[in-house]
């Protein structure tokens, strides 16, 4: 069967321009006009990120259809959140709003505690500690006016997580209901983006998105791993510890590590706080040592996190420098929120992949790094092995001649 040939004229480089200009407009007016429905949708397609890997295994392993085994996936993620919610979530949520009331109630008398704690002097081995000199005082204050309001404002929110999520019952419906419609659609979805074409950039598009979706895949799903064996782990190092309210801890110690540096760091000062300001402990240590031994604990675990489990998930994809992670946390807390503040790093390593993409392009240069092989010069022997073995070959010669 004989196509026709296309008769469509085609665009001048002025008009493609026009219209580019007026689609981006549109897309810009949109995002500010609907700008309350963008968090919605990407937590959407985030849970049906998620999901899609169960689906697959449904429908491999099983030899179960596309959509009965998102039907069958989709059930079993709502029992599993349901039922989590009904079995730890009051008291999770009974423990941190315990924790963060008690803090509060902390910072209101540290003044007191460490205006008697700076006329102490603490052995620690052979170090001794003058506190003396310290004008702790004075600086609890200035702590406790910067703090306190963050505290009183996490408190209440966590008090009313019951009513919020009672409110928002229509955001949660239409949140599982986008997501629901993407995993069943998800083949078509994914097909569909497979097929955009753009003449002689097919090479670059699937590297791209090859790139991106590596990403995104080591933090969606790697992160994941990585805030439940951190919350688990912090729980388990507070309880050996003897610290009250252990649960929400480990909770808030695996959340932290949603947010680089500044999460594990605000995580830990909570800890400490509640080691410091204990009335007593397992061990019977002085509360200033004992809360010594938990931030100590806390940086010990939090390293092992980055350097033995982080790398084994996630890879190097989003391995970031500090100063791009602490720009990224400031300009997603600006720009969205909470939901731009926890996917700060998987953006800027996006960010960073496209830019450099288009900077190489700009110049003329190949995008794409070389491979590891070509990086690597040729080793060359020792001038003594190439010495000694060409005194062999000239032996074996003789040999062979004589």
């Amino acid at each position: 069967m004989k196509t026709k040939p296309n008769n469509s004229p085609g665009w001048s480089l002025l008009t493609k321009a026009f219209v580019g200009a007026i689609i981006l407009l549109v897309i810009v007016g949109l995002l500010s006009r609907f700008h309350g429905v963008i968090p919605i949708l990407i937590t959407a397609l985030i849970l049906a990120f998620l999901e899609v890997p169960l689906v697959r295994l449904l429908n491999q392993k099983m030899r179960l259809s596309w959509g009965l085994a998102a039907n069958i996936s989709f059930l079993l993620v709502l029992v599993v959140i349901i039922g989590l919610s009904i079995w730890a979530g009051i008291a999770v949520v009974g423990q941190l709003q315990s924790l963060f009331q008690v803090l509060q109630t902390m910072l209101m008398g540290l003044p007191e505690q460490l205006a008697n704690i700076s006329t102490e002097t603490f052995m620690i081995g052979p170090w001794q500690f003058d506190l003396s000199q310290l004008d702790l005082p004075a600086l609890a204050e200035n702590l406790l006016a910067s703090v306190q309001p963050i505290f009183r404002q996490v408190s209440t929110l966590i008090t009313s997580l019951a009513s919020v999520a009672i409110e928002s019952l229509a955001s949660i419906f239409f949140t599982f209901a986008v997501a629901y419609f993407i995993i069943i659609d998800y083949p078509r979805i994914r097909s569909a983006i497979r097929d955009i074409r753009i003449p002689q950039y097919q090479e670059d598009l699937h590297r791209l998105r090859s790139a991106l979706a590596t990403i995104w895949n080591a933090f969606l799903r790697g992160q994941l791993l990585v805030v439940t064996t951190s919350g688990l782990l912090t729980w388990i190092l507070m309880s050996t510890l003897g610290l009250r309210f252990s649960l929400g801890l480990g909770v808030l110690g695996g959340v932290a590590k949603f947010v680089p540096i500044l999460g594990p760091f605000t995580a830990g000062l909570v800890a400490a706080l509640v080691a410091l300001f204990q009335p007593a402990n397992w061990y019977g240590l002085t509360p200033f040592v004992h809360g010594l031994i938990v931030v100590v604990g806390v940086v010990v675990l939090d390293q092992l996190i980055d350097y033995l489990i982080v790398p084994r998930i996630m890879g190097a994809s989003l391995n970031l420098h500090p100063v791009i992670i602490l720009l990224g946390l400031l300009i997603g807390a600006s720009l969205a929120g909470v939901l731009g503040l926890l996917l700060s790093a998987p953006m800027m390593a996006s960010l960073i992949l496209l830019g450099r993409y288009t900077f190489r392009k700009m110049f003329d240069l190949s995008p794409w790094d070389p491979p590891i092989d070509v990086l690597r010069e040729p080793r060359t022997p020792p001038a003594r092995l190439v010495h000694f073995l060409g005194r062999i070959r000239r032996i074996k010669s003789k040999d062979h001649d004589g």
